[in-house]
């Protein structure tokens, strides 16, 4: 099971106080974030949708799609 992009989409704008955020955007280069934020945002996604997201698999997140696939791959 794929999690809806847009729903994604708006946790990651959500978290970081955006109007938009595209698949491809990369969350730090393009976004602005930075690690406390990606972590609130899997934290925000691990509560959505009830997963657990190792803290390992953090280093591997790039893009609001990658996000997606990591959910994706725990769902």
């Amino acid at each position: 099971m794929t999690p809806d992009l847009s729903d994604i989409q708006t946790v990651v704008r959500l978290q970081l106080g955006l109007r938009n955020a595209g698949a491809e955007d990369r969350l730090v280069e393009d976004l602005g974030a930075v690690s406390a934020d990606i972590v609130n945002i899997v934290v925000a996604l691990e509560q959505k949708y009830d997963i657990e997201v190792d803290e390992s698999a953090l280093g591997d997140i790039r893009t609001v799609a990658d996000l997606r696939d990591l959910v994706a791959r725990r769902l």
